[in-house]
């Protein structure tokens, strides 16, 4: 049984126009008049062609929109009464942009063989006029809408060169997630469907994580942040996209920024990491081990968040004593959204600030890694953090340990209560007086 409704999904189609007009198409075929549903599907397509043009014109500036538009301008005015500009512009559009695929064509050009038989009068032997019969005609308007009608206004194939244009020029407005998701979602994505996202996706793909040149590197993350939203909107099939071209997403820089950008995305979507190639894999591991920024976020080549975190506890507090860049810290946070994360991350940020080597060094970290973060500590985490406290003198002996270590206090107070037992921590209980 055909449960396709051409109602339902006459109701994706963009233009406000085209789908009043596609009303008397659905009125003639349910009234069983083919020959006139018939030919006006026809016309409908072709307005629709044209509004979806103009639309690219003058919404994003297109030029090869405006170009066709204006070449099939000249086919009109110099034959005012020929239809041949109706085909010439489905030619145009086939061979300057991305609006239709080869089997969009092929339906085209039976809905125009069928639309001229029905609306001249060939006769045939009985002389009787062409008519149509009801599955020919919900074949072509099926066709027509799959393939024209519902489709987004923004398939040529300058849309990428414009999107990433666009938001780079943008991107001091667009400093927010929230700002640059209502953008892109108003001026884009509200007229895209899956294969155009993916394509973006695709794109941005090989721009954030392997090309490195002056423009790329200027505008690594403003590109990233919008795949990073492209792939939110699909990411339960982006490993499947990955799949279906394991070597083109696979194929990434060697080293350097953009696989650091890459480990924050898999950090988000671990199960991408295992639909890459063993070459990039080790790529990606390198980076992992090599820079500090990843080492944090790199998680998803362990076997758990929890294991992740004892390691990177051990690490912060060990011999190598590393001092985190500005993102590590942020990018820990974002690492998961549970609650057992926030924990993991709280125990890893005072490990972090309890093997500060200096006062100086003591200032910056409380600074970065506890104050931000000292609401959401719970009783486990503040107890862990005055025994990092009471260990290291760096933390406790220096001048602004007295306003910085109220700030727990309060915190303890809190969570913990006025009766908490503070005589293992004289140190810190002395820091605050």
């Amino acid at each position: 049984m055909d449960e396709y409704s051409i109602e339902t999904k006459s109701e994706n189609i963009f233009d406000r126009k085209t789908k009043e007009y596609f009303l008397e198409v659905v009125s003639s075929y349910h009234q069983g008049n083919y020959r006139s549903a018939t030919v006006m599907l026809w016309s409908v397509a072709i307005c629709d062609l044209l509004y979806k043009l103009k639309q690219m014109h003058d919404m994003y500036g297109d030029t090869i929109a405006k170009g066709i538009l204006d070449e099939v301008e000249r086919i009109q005015t110099g034959n005012p009464r020929s239809s041949e500009w109706e085909f010439k512009l489905v030619e145009l559009i086939s061979d300057r942009t991305n609006l239709l695929e080869m089997s969009d064509i092929d339906h085209l050009t039976h809905l125009q063989q069928q639309r001229h038989l029905s609306a001249h009068p060939v006769l045939s032997s009985d002389l009787e006029l062409h008519r149509p019969n009801k599955d020919t005609v919900r074949s072509l308007i099926r066709n027509t809408l799959d393939g024209i009608l519902t489709k987004p206004p923004i398939y040529t194939r300058k849309v990428f060169d414009d999107f990433v244009a666009d938001i780079a020029a943008s991107s001091s407005i667009l400093i927010k997630d929230e700002t640059l998701k209502s953008y892109l979602e108003s001026k884009y994505l509200s007229r895209a469907d899956k294969k155009l996202e993916q394509n973006l996706i695709r794109s941005l793909w090989k721009l954030v994580f392997r090309l490195q040149n002056p423009d790329c590197d200027k505008n690594r993350n403003i590109n990233y942040r919008a795949m990073e939203l492209l792939i939110s909107r699909n990411s339960g099939e982006m490993a499947a996209l990955i799949r279906s071209a394991r070597d083109y997403f696979s194929h990434i820089a060697n080293t350097g920024e953009p696989i650091v950008y890459l480990v924050s995305l898999l950090s988000q979507y671990p199960s991408f990491y295992s639909e890459l190639t063993e070459a990039a894999r080790v790529i990606i591991n390198h980076v992992v081990e090599t820079n500090l920024t990843a080492k944090c976020m790199g998680w998803f080549i362990k076997p758990s968040l929890n294991e992740h975190a004892n390691d990177l506890i051990a690490w912060l507090s060990g011999d190598e004593s590393p001092d985190l860049p500005d993102d590590a810290i942020p990018a820990l946070r974002n690492l998961s959204d549970s609650p057992e994360w926030d924990s993991h991350r709280n125990r890893i940020l005072n490990a972090y600030y309890g093997a500060s080597w200096s006062y100086d060094k003591s200032d910056e970290r409380f600074s970065s890694a506890i104050k931000p973060y000292i609401e959401q500590y719970t009783n486990d985490d503040l107890v862990d953090l005055l025994n990092k406290i009471e260990a290291n003198g760096q933390t406790y002996e220096r001048r602004g340990a007295r306003g910085d270590h109220r700030i727990i206090k309060e915190r303890c107070d809190n969570v913990l209560g006025a009766s908490f037992d503070y005589t293992p921590y004289p140190h810190f209980t002395r820091s605050i007086e």
